[in-house]
Parts: structure tokens; C-alpha cells; sequence
């Protein structure tokens, strides 16, 4: 998918994909295309970082919230890199091809089925996020936690879905590896999550 803003070119584009390369460990032209409105890009990172920063939810699960949203949304960079990121934390490539099944599956842990439940309900259109579910969140990560975690879904639908306005495609994190599918080629169904063991 090519980008549907022209990246920008230039000393500050370059420092910009420079600085991604040392964050990430590539080069990244999604970089170039953000570089056309530093105000905003710059308001983008400060954003990322507060959201990222979960210290009452283990990274694992975490990044598995954001796998999660990003298939949900269907955003082509972020289940690439997502789906790299929670393979780093321990997710299994049977796990990443199962997540849209994940309570069927039986390869999931309830702290996961937990967060896998948040993430879905709201990513969802309109959004669908029980009472019971946030009880459960509550009882499991503290209020602190809870909070992290949804700002943090709620962030990557954000980051998503303007990836999506842009265009901005897979930058190869996940290339020659096992990659969590969109929802959509999914089969397009939300799981049900109600009388599920945990539920």
C-alpha cells in the first residue's frame, strides 16, 4: 500500500527515520509521511509514549491489548508490528493465528482471555464493554491498571485508524514470520465472550 500523502523529503524527514531506526531498529518511511506535519507528529510521540507506559500491566499482555485492537481496526502497520512485539513478550505464532478464536482455542490464560475481551469490546463498533468485564479488570490490575490498559486500547484504535486514513502499510516487522490476521479476513465476527470460563 503506498502512503496517500506524499512522504516528505529533507534534512528533518531524514533525522526523523533516522530517530525511528534508533527506536525501532529499521528504517521506517511511515516516518517521512508523519515528517509533513511536525507539530503533529511531535504531539503523536509524546502521546505514544504516555500511552505505552503501563507499569500496573505486564508488557506481555499490554502488548497483546494492542495486537488485539489493531486486528479489530485492520491496520496494516500496526498488526505487523504488534504481532513482532508480543512475539518478543511470548506469544506463540499458534496464539497470533488463533486470536480471533482465542477462547475456543484453549491456548490463551485468563489474564489474556481478559484483556483479549477488552480490546474486542472496545474496538468494536458501536463499542460493547459489560460492567462484569470491568469488575474483572478492576479485580485483576487495580484501578491504575484498568486505566492503563484502556487508554491504551483506546490509543491504538486511534494510532490505527489513522494509519489507515494514510495509508500506511506493513514495514516488514513481521516479514517471513507468523502475523495475527485482521479481523476481516477473519470472517469478520465478534467472538462471544459471555459464559466463557472466566467470564
Amino acid at each position: 500500500m503506498e502512503p496517500r500523502i506524499e512522504p516528505r523529503q529533507g534534512f528533518f524527514a531524514d533525522a526523523v527515520v533516522r530517530g525511528a531506526r534508533m527506536s525501532f531498529g529499521r528504517d521506517m518511511e511511515s516516518g517521512r509521511v508523519f515528517a509533513r506535519h511536525p507539530r503533529l507528529m511531535f504531539a503523536y510521540l509524546r502521546s505514544n509514549r504516555t500511552a505505552e507506559r503501563t507499569p500496573h500491566v505486564p508488557k506481555a499482555l499490554a502488548e497483546l491489548a494492542v495486537l488485539r485492537a489493531a486486528t479489530m481496526v485492520g491496520c496494516e502497520f500496526c498488526i505487523d508490528i504488534a504481532s513482532e512485539y508480543s512475539r518478543r513478550t511470548g506469544l506463540t505464532d499458534e496464539q497470533l493465528l488463533s486470536l480471533h478464536d482465542a477462547h475456543a482455542s484453549e491456548l490463551f490464560d485468563d489474564d489474556q482471555l481478559l484483556v483479549i475481551d477488552l480490546a474486542t469490546g472496545m474496538s468494536t463498533t458501536p463499542g460493547q464493554v459489560e460492567e462484569e468485564l470491568m469488575q474483572r479488570a478492576q479485580a485483576r490490575f487495580g484501578v491504575k491498571g484498568t486505566m492503563e490498559l484502556a487508554q491504551l486500547i483506546a490509543w491504538e484504535n486511534a494510532r490505527a485508524r489513522l494509519n489507515v486514513a494514510l495509508g500506511i502499510g506493513a514495514e516488514g516487522f513481521s516479514e517471513g514470520k507468523a502475523c495475527a490476521l485482521p479481523y476481516a479476513a477473519a470472517g469478520g465476527r465478534v467472538p462471544e465472550m459471555a459464559g466463557r470460563q472466566g467470564a
